[in-house]
């Protein structure tokens, strides 16, 4: 009898198909039990187990049972049996060991606070063999960030966070957790035989495990279509990592031109090179880094005279030039001269896209730097400069209220105003929308100072730890730290004092340091005169004396005269507040409404009020 025959006499498919059925409709009841939490998610999976296992081995008892007659159980029969029912456990072992591994990281994820839809797309890699593509991912890479932000379900790093791991070689899973997120985005640009390969790799933050992956290739020259070819992957990638849909608007360049779109990303890596070399002293390499930026941005308006970025970026490229030399040289005019150039560009830029909140926040900077450099003699035109700069910049952020630098140049700019309250308000908004700007550490002692004039001591706590926490090796919060010690009310501690004041001059910066060490003479000497340790005290309020060459403003007397009011010496307070007066005969301390709180308890002082009308 031939295998066909053999089937049908041993009625091998119906006694199969009644296996599978019955089977089918047993696993339905599993599951109803798992739904309604009877039975744990487990057990439905075990159950699917032993059912596949089950098919061999039901076609194994039709097999040696299914012909007519009575039958005799054999030794092949009871060894298979017994092999699937071995294997079945096996796997379902696995199975389970799998489930509570899962569980454990599970836990463990929740735990770490890393959230599958806290997304960060690091730099995509240029693995071209001449290195010649590196513009184009970052080009890539920084549209992607933009286009994630705008999803509101995602919590996405910006590009000042996932900046400094630009080719480390820290693991995936390390930077997740420094940058607190569940999702990691990271990607290489390649050359290839069809042209250009752009490789899209999802990757797990709390276990640096690969999700997923995608390629693209694209033709070499079409460096806007590997754009949105990325947008499609990352979309697709996360949907089926978040379970839902995220649509991008597609990544939009702003102009049509390849070419103007490869000039300003090639510009915009050199200006963040400038930036790299002006950290690292090396003015002359900055400022002709800058210089190559701008020829760039040229070609990038002749190829598009109608794309607005060109010129915006221009301007910006001019205030980083201008900062640089008026920090660096001393040269204010040719600072000004600068400026002036970066005017021009900002109001042509403005001129073709008056909606352009880059192009506005960048006239508003140039504004605010030309007032910071201090060239006007007149006063009036001074205050309409500062008035204009701020507008520009409040345009600018109702423009994009995204727009995290704008609300950090405006709460610089309201420090300067002395309005504490626009302070709070912009540099809170600032951190809020972007807490890795490059500038993020000054935005936090900001602050700090703010909430601290205004004698919110328990908000500028929270900021002075929270910069500690974030910068540990910035001076600023160990001074802010000192400062607290004199106004929080607490018991003080005269050595943990000391050990702030040493780590506050230790990390200053050399060029500072000197009048760093005097100042923090001056904070320990409050802390003693707490403690009562007067005579101590006054031997550190000498050690913290001004000095003309060290400083030229007299702040340190100042400062003296805070310590001593807030600590109780008032007679004294009033002495180094003359003095302080005498070298600034312009400065104001303000009518009773302005007065701040470091003076209040001398207003019955004799002297302070003549200090005050003149």
């Amino acid at each position: 009898m031939n295998i066909f025959g053999e089937i049908k006499e041993r009625r091998l498919l119906p006694l199969m198909g009644a296996y599978l059925v019955t089977g089918f409709v047993a696993l339905e009841g599993v599951d109803q039990l798992v739904s309604y939490e009877i039975l744990p998610v487990i057990a439905y999976k075990i159950a699917l187990v032993f059912y596949v296992f089950g098919i061999p081995g039901s076609l194994a008892i039709a097999w040696f049972h299914g012909a007519k007659g009575r039958q005799h159980t054999a030794k092949a029969e009871i060894l298979i049996q017994a092999v699937l029912f071995v294997f079945a456990v096996i796997v379902s072992v696995f199975v389970v060991r799998n489930d509570v591994l899962e569980k454990e990281l599970t836990a463990a994820s929740l735990a770490s606070g890393l959230e599958a839809d806290q997304v960060a797309v690091l730099y995509f890699e240029d693995f071209s063999s001449g290195g010649d593509l590196g513009y184009v991912a970052d080009g890539i890479t920084e549209a992607l960030i933009d286009e994630l932000s705008e999803v509101r379900s995602l919590n996405v790093v910006s590009r000042n966070g996932v900046e400094p791991f630009r080719g480390t070689e820290i693991s995936i899973d390390s930077i997740a957790q420094v940058l607190g997120v569940g999702s990691v985005i990271r990607g290489t640009v390649d050359e290839s035989r069809d042209g250009l390969r752009v490789t899209t790799v999802l990757v797990d933050g709390f276990t640096g495990a690969d999700l997923d992956r995608s390629v693209v290739t694209i033709p070499s020259d079409d460096f806007l279509s590997a754009r949105d070819s990325v947008a499609a992957q990352v979309s697709l990638l996360l949907r089926e990592r978040l379970g839902e849909e995220v649509q991008l608007r597609g990544l939009k360049a702003g102009t049509e031109s390849v070419e103007a779109w490869s000039f300003v990303q090639r510009s915009e890596r050199l200006i963040s090179q400038a930036e790299g070399l002006r950290n690292n002293d090396d003015l002359d390499g900055a400022l002709s880094t800058l210089t190559t930026a701008d020829s760039l941005l040229v070609l990038s308006e002749t190829a598009d005279p109608s794309w607005a970025r060109p010129p915006a970026m221009r301007a910006h490229a001019a205030f980083r030039s201008a900062f640089f030399s008026a920090t660096g040289t001393g040269d204010l005019e040719a600072a000004s001269a600068i400026i002036d150039v970066g005017m021009e560009h900002a109001e042509r830029a403005i001129e073709l896209d008056p909606r352009s909140a880059y192009a506005v926040e960048q006239r508003g900077a140039l504004r605010y730097l030309l007032y910071l450099l201090d060239l006007s003699t007149d006063t009036d035109d001074a205050e309409r400069l500062l008035t204009a700069a701020q507008e520009d910049l409040e345009t600018a952020a109702d423009l994009d209220p995204t727009l995290a630098t704008a609300y950090s140049m405006l709460s610089h700019l309201q420090y300067n105003r002395n309005d504490m309250v626009a302070v709070v308000l912009n540099a809170r908004r600032a951190y809020e929308e972007d807490a890795y700007l490059r500038d993020a550490n000054r935005i936090l002692e900001r602050l700090f100072w703010a909430h601290y004039d205004l004698e919110q001591f328990r908000d500028a706590r929270t900021w002075c730890t929270e910069g500690a926490e974030r910068f540990p090796d910035d001076h600023a919060f160990e001074e802010c730290r000192l400062w607290l010690m004199l106004s929080s009310g607490d018991d003080v501690d005269v050595d943990e004092a000391w050990e702030r004041r040493d780590r506050f001059v230790s990390q200053a910066p050399a060029s500072i340091r000197p009048y760093q060490e005097r100042l923090g003479n001056l904070l320990v000497a409050g802390v003693l005169r707490q403690a009562g340790l007067q005579d101590s005290a006054e031997a550190m309020f000498a050690r913290g004396a001004s000095d003309e060459e060290i400083d030229p403003l007299a702040d340190l007397w100042m400062y003296q005269a805070a310590i001593r009011s807030t600590t109780g010496d008032l007679e004294g307070a009033v002495e180094y507040l003359s003095r302080y007066l005498a070298a600034n005969p312009t400065e104001d301390l303000g009518d009773e409404g302005q007065l701040h709180w470091w003076w209040k308890a001398l207003r019955d002082q004799p002297g302070f009020a003549e200090l005050n009308r003149r």
